[in-house]
């Protein structure tokens, strides 16, 4: 009877340097996409990737576009961890140097927290109709659009392209039976008006009124897909945050209105 053939255990470098050819083989897929570094790093240096505890630089590949690294990585091992070396091969922008900078703090807003849900116009008319919108809250300015924004935004809509988000504040018990609205709008005022408007035949669009749309046209319209944010349980001081942080980036709202509404929240603190 012949004699089972017993395979030779590999050492641990041995593994590691399988690891390592497996690495090496996996990130040429990746090459052609690799850009030119910004930055680059020497054999021997300390590095931070990802969540690993340990990163030495042990080759420099493809003139920096790609690094061989060294790690010690930790098994939680179902909490009782231990550390093992490992090797990673990975692109340039993957690798970090140690450390952070003490002098910076961009991080702002962490109290804000919005959820966009998908949802339709429709949907939003129904909030409108059946539970009431404030389109004036004392933070939100006047409705700025002229005729040319409000037909970009139904070209928009007619063309199936995105019209951004929008934001809702549910207001309490208390502020429904003083206001007699549900809701009020935080983002999206000059769009939702506009689609309200032409919804009550008030707007024409290239000549054409909504009742005036075939039955493709109309459905089009209501079922064009938005993004809605429900904001419940805040306070005016949260909204006031929210408003700023939204107007402060994509199209510019006037400066003088942002600086009103800086001045009521600053009030409040």
């Amino acid at each position: 009877m012949a004699k089972k053939k017993v395979e030779k255990e590999l050492t641990k470098e041995e593994k590691l340097q399988q690891e390592k050819e497996r690495e090496l083989e996996q990130i040429q897929s990746e090459l052609p996409f690799i850009n030119t570094p910004s930055y680059f790093f020497n054999v021997g240096d300390k590095v931070s990737y990802g969540r690993l505890k340990e990163s030495i630089v042990e080759e420099v590949l493809y003139d920096g576009k790609v690094y061989v690294l060294k790690c010690i990585a930790t098994d939680n091992n179902y909490g009782n961890p231990y550390d093992y070396e490992t090797y990673r091969v990975t692109s340039w922008v993957n690798v970090r140097p140690i450390g952070c900078s003490t002098d910076t703090k961009f991080t702002e807003n962490q109290d804000v927290r919005l959820f966009y849900n998908n949802s339709t116009i429709e949907s939003l008319i129904h909030y409108h109709y059946h539970f009431g919108i404030d389109f004036n809250p004392d933070y939100q300015r006047g409705y700025v659009w002229d005729q040319k924004d409000k037909e970009l935004l139904l070209d928009s809509i007619f063309k199936n392209i995105d019209i951004g988000k929008f934001v809702l504040i549910h207001l309490s018990n208390e502020e429904w039976h003083k206001r007699g609205f549900s809701y009020e709008i935080l983002d999206g005022k000059q769009r939702l008006s506009t689609i309200i408007e032409f919804y009550e035949n008030k707007l024409a669009y290239k000549g054409k009124y909504y009742n005036d749309l075939s039955g493709i046209d109309k459905n089009t319209f209501t079922e064009h897909k938005v993004s809605v944010a429900e904001v419940r349980e805040t306070d005016k001081k949260i909204i006031l945050k929210y408003f700023l942080m939204l107007n402060r980036t994509g199209k510019s709202m006037d400066e003088s209105h942002l600086a009103e509404v800086e001045k009521m929240l600053s009030n409040m603190e």
